[in-house]
């Protein structure tokens, strides 16, 4: 049997085990018991003087070792016994039927009852043996009572003060009577004590008032600790099989999620090979290949062109998802440099700034280090930020496209003194499918499926990077605007400045 095993046998519930750890606790306790006898029993004679025969103290002391020895034995076995933790379906039926005993809490039980039994009957030889009613230490019964309110059912611990009290009175009243010989403690005790009946009477009143508010007091206690266990038992069993349905709930999405991503790769796929071959008959078409079109039909084929690079574009931005989730961003990594791949980006947006009168401004420090990345992916992150801001910019207006070359990574900016994003819609701005508030739906140059930035913030975290957005951001001259910032780890790939 494994390790891991052994200890999935043995797991008990709360209750089982603390019923044990007592077990053990008493039979400990009982062995200081014994050499509590012994050293009292050499004091009082020899220390103090008292004169009794110390030979039955002895012989009992050596009693009880060999008993505690044999319940010693006992709670071993118990410990060895299978626990019930790893079988809920028992637990389960237990509940329904009120149950709240396994056999192991039932065997501790019984167990107890015979430790308190024997300790109760061996209490009162001591006591008969070493004076009796006289014996100061006969009020130790208060611990056997705690015990059995600690231990056993409070039913029991009543009973166990009970008994006491009647071992203590049976014993009084046979010395009392002359039937069995009283022990008078010589030097310690006056004689003739036992045989007054205000002072006998007196010691059992008060002993009995004693052990009963006892066992008041410690069966309250203890039963709501009992309590407490059946409800940190419950507790357990109802987060493992929430836990249990939560695994079985994230394995079924983890399977969802596989499924579809397989669909959306398979369905784009199959789309975009139709829509691109409209796309070139519409090219052709458009282009006069195909003969003379009049003008309305021209202007009805370019804003089916339109729609269908939407469409092209849209599948695209699916696909690029995809490839993504799926880690194909990690075969295209390779040594880079950053700068190449901002300029190349850069010219890709240049007309479509000029258009709008918009300036785009530079700043990218004459040597960076390479970095393992994958240039086409970061090319696509920086041409999503320069495409937005300079569509939601207006004309006439600024663009910032900043790298700085830190510790640990390097830091792009793309700053623009356009719209702006609403408060509101900062931290959903990365979601899918998700478009800011104050976008405009009339224009078709503000038309996209909110992918843009999804996509981009899947590159970068691909990359080991973060991406985040400010808007408003101080540096801004106008006070408005967006200011959009990834970074890109320069330890991916040991490449150092020296090896450029």
């Amino acid at each position: 049997m494994s390790a891991e095993q052994s200890q999935a046998t043995i797991e008990r519930t709360p209750e089982e085990a603390a019923l044990i750890r007592r077990l053990r606790i008493f039979v400990n306790m009982r062995w200081i018991a014994v050499a509590g006898v012994a050293v009292a029993t050499l004091v009082a004679t020899e220390g103090f003087g008292i004169r009794f025969s110390p030979l039955p103290l002895y012989v009992i002391a050596g009693c009880i070792a060999l008993y505690n020895g044999l319940l010693f034995l006992q709670a071993k076995s118990l410990e060895a016994e299978t626990g019930e933790t790893r079988f809920p379906e028992r637990q389960r039926y237990r509940a329904a039927h009120q149950l709240p005993t396994t056999p192991i809490i039932v065997r501790a039980r019984q167990y107890g009852n015979i430790h308190i039994a024997l300790d109760l009957v061996a209490l009162s030889l001591l006591l008969h043996f070493s004076g009796g009613i006289e014996n100061p230490f006969l009020f130790y019964f208060v611990l056997h009572t705690i015990l059995a309110s600690i231990f056993l059912h409070y039913v029991v611990a009543y009973g166990v003060a009970t008994v006491a009290i009647s071992l203590l009175a049976l014993v009084a009243g046979l010395e009392y009577a002359g039937i069995i010989p009283h022990v008078n403690l010589e030097g310690f005790a006056i004689p003739g004590l036992y045989k007054q009946e205000t002072y006998i009477l007196s010691v059992l009143a008060s002993l009995a008032s004693i052990l009963y508010a006892t066992a008041y007091m410690s069966t309250a206690i203890s039963g709501e600790l009992r309590k407490r266990q059946r409800e940190v038992l419950d507790l357990r069993e109802r987060e493992l099989e929430e836990a249990k349905r939560l695994e079985e709930v994230n394995k079924r999405l983890i399977e969802l999620n596989t499924e579809k991503s397989r669909f959306v790769t398979v369905a784009s796929h199959d789309l975009k090979a139709p829509l691109a071959a409209i796309q070139s008959y519409l090219d052709v078409m458009l282009g006069g290949f195909a003969g003379e079109i009049a003008e309305r039909q021209r202007r009805m084929l370019e804003r089916c062109s339109e729609r269908v690079k939407e469409l092209l574009n849209f599948i695209s931005d699916l696909l690029d998802i995809s490839r993504i989730e799926r880690g194909f961003i990690s075969q295209e990594m390779k040594p880079t440099i950053l700068a190449q791949v901002v300029q190349e980006a850069l010219e890709s947006v240049r007309g479509m700034a000029e258009e709008k009168g918009i300036e785009i401004c530079i700043e990218v420090p004459d040597t960076l280090p390479q970095i393992q990345a994958a240039p086409p992916r970061l090319q696509q992150v920086c041409l999503n930020l320069l495409s937005n801001a300079i569509t939601y910019t207006p004309e006439k207006g600024q663009i910032w496209l900043k790298v700085e070359d830190g510790d640990q990574c390097l830091r792009v900016h793309v700053m623009d003194t356009g719209i702006g994003i609403p408060a509101q819609d900062l931290p959903r701005i990365f979601e899918d499918f998700y478009r800011g508030s104050n976008v405009p739906k009339t224009e078709d140059r503000t038309k996209g499926a909110g992918l843009g930035l999804s996509i981009v913030k899947r590159i970068v975290e691909a990359h080991g990077g973060e991406v985040w957005v400010e808007s408003p951001y101080p540096e801004s001259p106008t006070g408005q605007g967006s200011k959009f910032t990834f970074t890109l780890s320069k330890n991916l790939s040991g490449i150092d400045k020296e090896e450029e």
